[in-house]
């Protein structure tokens, strides 16, 4: 493990008492929104079950759990990702299943940890599905992802889900302390990102994530006010002729459209996008079934540019779906 692990108590309560019970499963999918944990979550229990001490968490004192918190250990496998999604690809899933069958180097077992596999293509998780079915006494594998959804059901029904959480206000603020940030670099960074620290941190270091938080907030602004010729400014941005700054703008623009249906039935509820007072300004503008709209042609333009239609096109022609929703 790496660092401390603020918030998560429901998935660390759920270790502990998996261990407490000696019935641990092989199998694991730590899913949620980027820059919840999930890896640290996932180091976490490699190192636990790796741990010298065998006291059901990583101690951090031991060798074993010293040179996981290095990723330095031979028994805490990343299995190598590849291709222009950076993805898990069959052929890196075979070698996994051949490996996973070869004794531990160091400890009593293996841990493979898959991070960020929400790409994993289909043909590798059907090549993985046997050995996470059926795997070696020795062997365990740890997935994360944002959505359960990127995995086959066949895959689901033999993993264990367990949910990343964000954290409170005041811890995200002791996390970023720790980190050196400022109070008032926390408050700016708390109030786009909520208790989710690493979008947080992401969103004080990275001046990109800053500009795509800014126009995410102005296109929402426009679509309260109905103003088109805004909406049309925002999305001809020079950031949004990047592919990949256009489909980080489009996931955060539907944040905030799908958080201002939720609110409109709990104005408490966690929100996951950048503007919370935008969303709940927004929920008082528009009806759900236009909500479901946008999102719909949100996503479409997300997907669509992926695969490689120009984003300058898409932009102009979102815009007018937008508006008349």
């Amino acid at each position: 493990m790496t660092g401390k692990i603020y918030g998560n108590e429901f998935a660390l309560k759920t270790f502990s008492s998996m261990f407490k019970s000696g019935r641990i499963p092989h199998s694991f999918l730590i899913y949620g929104e980027k820059g919840l944990g999930k890896k640290m979550l996932a180091e976490y229990l490699a190192a636990s079950l790796l741990c010298e001490r065998k006291t059901g968490f990583s101690c951090g004192e031991c060798h074993s759990c010293k040179i996981a918190a290095k990723k330095a250990h031979p028994d805490i496998i990343y299995p190598e990702q590849s291709g222009k999604l950076n993805t898990y690809s069959v052929d890196s899933c075979r070698k996994v299943c051949a490996d996973a069958f070869i004794a531990p180097n160091n400890g009593d077992f293996k841990v493979y940890i898959f991070a960020d596999a929400d790409n994993i293509q289909l043909s590798a998780q059907n090549a993985l599905l046997k050995i996470v079915e059926e795997p070696p006494e020795h062997v365990y594998f740890i997935f994360t992802a944002s959505f359960r959804d990127s995995f086959l059901p066949t895959i689901l029904s033999r993993v264990t889900c367990i949910g990343a959480s964000e954290c409170s206000r005041d811890q995200c603020a002791a996390a970023l302390a720790e980190r050196g940030f400022e109070d008032d670099q926390i408050r700016e960074a708390s109030e786009a990102f909520g208790g989710n620290i690493g979008m947080c941190i992401k969103y004080l270091e990275d001046e990109q994530l800053k500009a795509i938080t800014a126009l995410t907030k102005r296109a929402v602004d426009s679509i309260i006010n109905k103003d088109e010729y805004s909406l049309l400014t925002v999305f001809s941005s020079p950031e949004l002729k990047d592919r990949n700054y256009s489909v980080l703008f489009l996931e955060s623009l539907d944040k905030v459209i799908r958080d201002s249906a939720v609110v409109r039935y709990n104005e408490n509820v966690a929100m996951t996008g950048c503007y919370p007072k935008g969303a709940l300004r927004l929920s008082e503008q528009i009806s759900v079934k236009t909500v479901e709209k946008i999102h719909t042609y949100l996503n479409q333009a997300a997907a669509d540019i992926k695969a490689n239609v120009s984003s300058v096109l898409l932009m102009s022609a979102l815009c007018g779906e937008i508006m008349n929703s």
